[in-house]
């Protein structure tokens, strides 16, 4: 067990070194003087509205997890879920590949202050977190395809990019779908584990595939709430562009965004470096100062450090 966290441990500097690397290559990539003069674009009371933006849509992402809960028949206050789904952010934020991570603290924070048993808890955010993956996918499937459609980058080959995403997409579709007929996929990966970890995961798997197959209108519900936090996020992008100096049209903004999107893939923690880079070529690639690219990835870096750091106490003062 030891030799295993060495390991992980020796993994995670390694890639926050490559992630460093990246990083400052972005930044000797643009003039200082264009990067402080695209910033300098921020007001004070554009920060605080781009604030304020955030903190919408942070309450808007527990959404899913809050209606699998009451779907379950549990009823958990929302402001107490949303600090839940912070801290495991926030936790994720810092692990290789800012996708996960966090999830085994969404579990116990609902088994140590709402006594939901642990394969009930572990359900909730399984599912949660399949219907997220499903809709993070679509929009990175459907990002690359109008990106294509539009012609906007023709000098580029995205057929490739399309193919993965809708790979990736079948994944969480293909994991839903063996549980609604009954199968038990992760609990027989785990063979192998403690006996009561995989008895824990099957259990988990079983009251998820039940829930689908009884309320299968949870699905559409999820998918939903998924949508009303990609428009927040749609128009908080194109917000802070527009604040910095930039003003971008649909086809532009897509191209963005999604371009965002695939750098939060990268296996570095908080997807450093592969951030920056990519806002930074994605304005390139369309014509404009990539000042303003860079500008807008360190605008977002910034956020997420804020509202890691504030995850990471509400989580600590939770477990406490």
């Amino acid at each position: 067990m030891k030799i295993k966290r060495q390991f992980v441990f020796a993994l995670w500097i390694l890639l926050l070194f490559v992630g460093i690397i990246v990083f400052l290559w972005s930044i000797r990539s643009v003039p200082f003087a264009d990067i402080v003069r695209v910033l300098s674009n921020l007001q004070v009371w554009k920060i605080i509205v781009l604030l304020m933006v955030n903190i919408a849509i942070l309450l808007v992402v527990p959404l899913r997890w809050w209606l699998i809960l009451r779907a379950q028949g549990y009823r958990i206050s929302y402001l107490p879920l949303s600090g839940y789904r912070l801290a495991a952010s926030a936790v994720s934020y810092f692990t290789p590949g800012q996708n996960f991570g966090g999830e085994p603290l969404q579990v116990i924070s609902l088994r140590k202050h709402h006594k939901i048993s642990g394969s009930a808890a572990l359900a909730s955010v399984a599912l949660d977190r399949a219907i997220e993956l499903f809709g993070n996918f679509t929009v990175l499937a459907l990002g690359i395809a109008y990106v294509t459609a539009t012609g906007l980058l023709s000098d580029f080959e995205l057929q490739t990019p399309l193919l993965i995403a809708l790979l990736a997409l079948i994944t969480p579709v293909a994991y839903l779908v063996l549980l609604w007929f009954g199968a038990r996929p992760l609990g027989g990966a785990l063979k192998r584990f403690q006996a009561g970890l995989v008895k824990g995961v099957i259990n988990a798997e079983e009251l998820t595939g039940r829930l689908i197959r009884e309320k299968p209108l949870l699905f559409v519900e999820g998918l939903a709430a998924s949508a009303l936090v990609w428009v927040a996020l749609f128009y908080e992008f194109w917000l802070a562009l527009d604040f910095l100096g930039l003003r971008l049209d649909l086809a532009q903004l897509v191209l963005v965004v999604t371009a965002g999107r695939i750098a939060l893939l990268a296996p570095t923690p908080g997807a450093l470096g592969a951030l920056e880079a990519s806002q930074m070529l994605a304005v390139q690639a369309l014509g404009f100062d990539s000042a303003y690219g860079l500008g807008l990835a360190l605008l977002i870096r910034a956020r997420d450090i804020l509202f890691a750091l504030v995850g990471l106490v509400m989580g600590g003062l939770g477990l406490r």
